[in-house]
């Protein structure tokens, strides 16, 4: 596969997790690397932590932006933070791994849940894939990959609504896809995996989830997607074989 050295990529949610290991193995392979979250301090850390890591590469090769996805004007914090990254060249690469994890068992839904819970996965992936094409190279080498998760096709008890996020998410890359061409479009849906995501889950649980499948592993299939000129709307499942049990 060909290598994205030089290429220019955004992680939007790249402080820690799945976000952050995706930095880590773009400046592996020599690619320029931009990530975005809410926290000023917390992007500071990630960006140094990032730095540090890889004292061969230029300081150019990292930069940091301040981006709050969780407002009602998304779509201009969007078009802020992309023009800010691309005011000396176009991207390669967009990747959104921006998450939360709000469960609710059916009997707790209401309408204000629900309508906060499509925020992230299905209105900002929306308001990215229109915003994209004016920041990306306009060829299919381009990619924009979203992460959801398992849910959408293997469901848990407790969470409906991570379900129906997980799997409408699969419909509109799809969709997104055809309507972005030649940019590439795919979304991964990773099984459980070892992140601050996960607030106090901890101990032996924590560790275990850990040896099948950290964020390393994951940020693997992020990095296949970006080499791959071949795939597009596809929902690719590094899920450790929880869809087999």
């Amino acid at each position: 596969m060909p290598p994205i050295s030089g290429q220019s990529i955004l992680v939007i949610g790249g402080l820690s997790g799945i976000g952050f290991a995706v930095a880590n193995l773009a400046l592996e392979q020599g690619a320029l690397v931009s990530i975005a979250s809410s926290n000023p301090t917390r992007v500071s850390n990630a960006v140094g932590r990032l730095k540090s890591a890889h004292q061969s590469l230029p300081e150019s090769h990292i930069k940091g932006f301040t981006i709050d996805l969780n407002t009602p004007n998304v779509e201009t914090v969007l078009e802020t933070v992309l023009t800010s990254v691309t005011s000396a060249t176009k991207l390669n690469h967009i990747i959104l791994t921006a998450g939360r994890a709000s469960m609710r068992p059916l009997t707790a839904i209401d309408q204000p849940y629900i309508q906060n819970e499509l925020h992230l996965p299905l209105i900002v992936p929306s308001l990215l894939a229109k915003l994209a094409p004016r920041f990306l190279e306009p060829s299919y080498k381009s990619t924009l990959t979203f992460c959801g998760g398992r849910l959408g096709t293997k469901p848990s008890r407790g969470w409906p609504m991570g379900a129906a996020c997980s799997a409408a998410l699969d419909g509109l890359t799809r969709a997104l896809a055809l309507n972005l061409a030649p940019i590439q479009v795919n979304v991964i849906h990773p099984g459980a995996t070892e992140m601050e995501l996960w607030g106090s889950l901890g101990g032996a649980d924590r560790q275990k989830t850990r040896e099948v499948m950290g964020p390393e592993d994951v940020a693997e299939a992020f990095g296949y997607l970006m080499r791959d000129w071949n795939v597009t709307g596809a929902s690719v499942h590094p899920s450790g074989g929880v869809l087999l049990q």
